[in-house]
């Protein structure tokens, strides 16, 4: 279950390192999970968590308040009470949608107050289920099909992906105690009744029902004036794309697998799990100043690396990845980075695509072997990279934000190759004019 979070939190960019996290926890069985995994993957995640109890004051959650208290406290965390008047704001719409608004808001509030970047809540994929037949049900349009969103800020939902029996089944692993609301199982209440009967009933036509309704959510979600997600954001990058370019496209895009396209004036586009993603641009010809570039002009710079290639950075760099499987039964390149200047990194343990670009404002980085990450200024500093140089070097970055390679200093701790590391993603910045050596890596003219 674990991996599955991580994958989630990697694909759609629901933290940054160095984040604060305010946990909503009412201490049912998804909400424990949420706090204990959370709780496991923060130091990998570089997460400082807080957490906060709704009291909705519509009954006696004492026992829930105390089980959520002591946990917490036992994890070593912050905790919060937040009372809610939840008919303040009326329930012209249904008690329930009147609680979740006010929980929502009072959680928002707190989180500003702490300063918490993302609240976690912890819906899970049966509630999305749920979701999107309760919209189908009462009537709704495409953007309603979508159902809960995986971000939102400052909301995010971790959880989204992973099944209400494989949270149980942590949940047991871990011998976690948790409560159960029972207006869950009140049938007076319509996702109750959605639950307990209908679903069941879809099941008997449908043993995949679920998967299915996942599955429309995830279609839905996509913009409607974009027949592949990423060929809008090609095009604001200035990539040409004909009519007739756009055809075959869409029609890779059907078919699967990857293919790539060499599109007029130097760029490339390529064609991956359903997405269009820039993989080369014509070199650039303008040149550095006296001081070089300017740290704005360096940030403009990007882009995306959505598989192994040659990508140029600028008109004097080239930066290089590779993907190379790890031989077994031989020490992985833990270090990182060898005499020859590639960087080494387990390809599984990297948030795709990756994004090529200069330093920006406010970057940070761990070092491989460090104990927590740093200004990528000052890491620069101490690497007596000369200031005239600083926005002149490439900057490799996952998904998820995590700097992984900036040349001249040691790679990321993020993606360090392992035991069971299976394929190696290699990365290095060299001339424009370097060439192969006899070993795959690159010399100097």
């Amino acid at each position: 279950m674990l991996s599955t979070i991580i994958q989630t939190i990697r694909r759609h960019a629901l933290f940054a390192a160095g984040d604060r996290v305010l946990l909503g926890v009412s201490g049912g069985p998804d909400s424990m999970a949420l706090l204990t995994a959370l709780w496991e993957l923060a130091p990998r995640l570089e997460l400082t968590l807080e957490v906060a109890t709704v009291d909705h004051g519509l009954r006696d959650v004492q026992a829930e308040l105390t089980l959520v208290r002591e946990r917490t406290q036992a994890l070593g965390l912050p905790w919060h009470r937040l009372p809610v008047d939840v008919r303040a704001g009326g329930v012209s719409r249904g008690l329930q949608e009147a609680a979740r608004r006010a929980r929502l808001a009072a959680l928002a509030g707190l989180a500003d107050a702490r300063g918490c970047r993302r609240v976690a809540l912890a819906h899970q994929a049966d509630d999305q289920e749920e979701t999107v037949l309760f919209r189908i049900v009462r009537g709704t349009g495409l953007r309603g099909l979508s159902g809960i969103p995986y971000l939102r800020a400052p909301f995010v939902r971790p959880l989204l992906d992973v099944s209400r029996a494989q949270i149980l089944g942590y949940l047991r692993r871990r011998s976690l105690a948790f409560a159960r609301d029972p207006s869950n199982e009140d049938v007076r209440f319509a996702r109750a009744r959605l639950r307990q009967v209908v679903l069941p009933v879809l099941r008997r036509e449908n043993p995949r029902i679920g998967e299915a309704l996942r599955r429309l959510a995830a279609d839905a979600a996509r913009p409607a004036a974009e027949p592949v997600p990423g060929l809008a954001a090609a095009r604001e990058a200035g990539v040409h794309v004909s009519a007739r370019l756009e055809a075959s496209l869409v029609r890779a895009a059907r078919r699967g697998g990857t293919r790539t396209f060499d599109v007029e004036g130097g760029h490339r586009l390529t064609v991956g799990y359903g997405t269009v993603t820039v993989t080369g641009q014509k070199p650039r010809t303008a040149g550095p100043g006296r001081d070089g570039r300017s740290l704005l002009e360096a940030a403009s710079r990007e882009l995306t690396i959505a598989e192994p290639g040659r990508f140029v950075f600028d008109e004097r760099t080239l930066v290089v990845c590779e993907l190379r499987a790890a031989p077994p039964g031989e020490p992985q390149p833990r270090r990182g980075r060898g005499e020859d200047g590639w960087a080494w990194f387990d390809r599984e343990a990297l948030a795709w695509p990756l994004t090529l670009r200069g330093r920006r404002p406010g970057d940070r980085m761990r070092p491989r072997g460090g104990t927590g990450s740093r200004k990528l200024s000052d890491l620069m500093i101490d690497a007596k990279i000369p200031r005239a140089d600083r926005n002149e070097q490439p900057v490799v970055a996952a998904a998820d934000g995590q700097l992984l390679y900036v040349r001249g200093l040691r790679p990321s701790q993020t993606g360090v190759p392992t035991k069971t590391t299976r394929w190696l993603v290699a990365i290095a910045a060299v001339p424009m004019s370097g060439r192969p050596d006899s070993s795959g890596g690159f010399t100097e003219p």
